[in-house]
């Protein structure tokens, strides 16, 4: 049974061994090196070595291998390139190389040893419990090599004892600053990620959002045009001739069936649609958040576009926004069409929100100091597939964006006016009732961003 249980534990040691020899290899070659970093405090063959504070870090970065295999194959690695040196550089004799090298080998052995018994690992979100484990062993491991040199007697200990706290404190302290300052970093940049993402996921939420309004008044003008079909067929008159009338009537009436299914399939579009999309208006969002969601989405496109312009977000109050997909779609639409007409570097993009108490309205304004609108094309921005913007690949835009916007706006009954200026700009000023279906008070005054691309 002894021989079974020894088999399973070298198998498992193997099998690890296998498993993350690349971390091995790196671990023990840094303690390695990084031991190569040290000092004689008493005047003979022992010394303490900054190895130590690197294998302890590593140990606490590759959190999935065993402590105990880790320290020792550090220790192992750390012994042969020892040797290695003294005999290859230093001319040493290998043998006694080996003899004066070997005491530092059983430290990393003994410390790994005493760290997993003390279960260094859970003791990580406890400081103080974290760094007394580590010194003791630390200092543990120290006491071991020095009996192994025979340089312990009592009064010596007596004297390096202190010191050895020191030490072992001291790099224990110095480990957990390092690992705490790593995850520091890595929650930072896990932070950052987060709102990239999202951003991210409410920009397309809010781009399905716009796509599910224009969906419903496809949906609008199909029953519309389904009613007017099925009039006609209820308003032919018996004069034109009986076998006319029975084939306009017919046509007519199939009109009617095929623009039924079309309305069916589109409302099951809707449905889904509607499934897929988080009930936003339970929820909702104060505008300052939106605000971060707009920036973050600004500087991203810029990035990718190389473009550098000023950004201005402003507002006077922050307020709740229930529908925030159709908010931000608006605003990421007209930011969208202000950053193409806009010059590089000197381009300035302004977008301020006001809610106004007395009239019981929001007002929205995005201006730009871009090129402006050709005022034959002004009558037609709205229109669906109409755009004068040509794409990377040579075509045109599909000109659906302000459509969206002036639809997303009428559907919280509000209106959308434009002022443009030939070479001095654009300004799009959208007026929307406060409704308590869509919009909610809060506290907060005026804020102001300014970014630069």
């Amino acid at each position: 049974m002894k021989n079974l249980f020894q088999r399973k534990g070298y198998k498992k040691i193997i099998n690890s061994i296998k498993q993350y020899k690349k971390e091995l290899l790196i671990v023990g070659w840094l303690t390695a090196i990084l031991g190569e970093v040290y000092f004689y405090p008493f005047g003979t063959a022992f010394r303490f070595t900054i190895g130590v504070v690197g294998v302890s870090f590593l140990m606490l970065y590759f959190k999935e291998i065993d402590e105990t295999l880790l320290v020792c194959f550090a220790g192992l690695t750390v012994f042969i390139f020892r040797v290695l040196l003294s005999f290859i550089f230093k001319s040493i004799p290998f043998m006694l190389a080996v003899k004066i090298h070997f005491p530092a080998m059983m430290f990393y052995f003994a410390y790994g040893v005493f760290l997993k018994l003390l279960k260094i690992k859970d003791l990580l979100t406890l400081p103080v419990n974290f760094i007394a484990a580590m010194s003791l062993a630390d200092i543990t491991g120290n006491i071991v090599e020095l009996l192994i040199r025979r340089e312990l007697n009592l009064k010596y200990f007596q004297d390096i004892f202190t010191f050895l706290v020191g030490v072992g404190v001291l790099r224990a302290v110095i480990t957990f600053s390092l690992y705490w300052l790593l995850e520091r970093y890595k929650n930072i940049v896990l932070k950052e990620e987060h709102e990239r993402r999202y951003a991210e996921l409410l920009d397309l939420l809010s781009q399905l959002k716009a796509e599910l309004i224009f969906l419903k008044k496809s949906t609008k003008d199909l029953e519309n045009a389904m009613k007017e079909g099925y009039e006609i067929y209820n308003s032919l008159h018996e004069e034109i001739g009986k076998e006319e009338i029975s084939k306009i009537k017919k046509r007519a009436l199939n009109l009617a069936k095929e623009i039924h299914e079309i309305k069916k399939d589109y409302l099951r579009i809707s449905s889904g649609f509607s499934q897929i999309i988080p009930d936003e208006e339970k929820e909702g969002i104060s505008l300052s958040s939106l605000f971060d969601v707009v920036k973050i989405n600004t500087e991203r496109w810029m990035k990718t576009n190389n473009k550098r312009v000023s950004l201005k977000l402003k507002y006077n109050k922050n307020f709740i926004i229930k529908n925030y997909f159709a908010f931000l779609s608006i605003i990421g639409n007209l930011i969208s069409n202000a950053l193409d007409a806009v010059d590089n570097e000197t381009g300035i993009i302004e977008v301020t929100v006001n809610l106004d108490d007395n009239k019981n309205k929001i007002y929205l304004i995005v201006s730009d100091n871009g090129y402006g609108i050709d005022k034959k094309d002004l009558p037609y921005i709205f229109d669906p597939g109409f755009s004068t913007k040509v794409l990377g690949n040579g075509e045109l835009s599909t000109g659906l964006g302000l459509t969206h916007v002036k639809n997303l706006v009428e559907e919280m009954e509000g209106r959308v006016n434009v002022k443009t200026y030939p070479r001095k700009g654009t300004r799009f000023i959208i007026e929307i009732p406060f409704d308590e279906k869509y919009f909610g008070k809060m506290q907060g005054g005026e804020c102001l961003y300014w970014n630069l691309g």
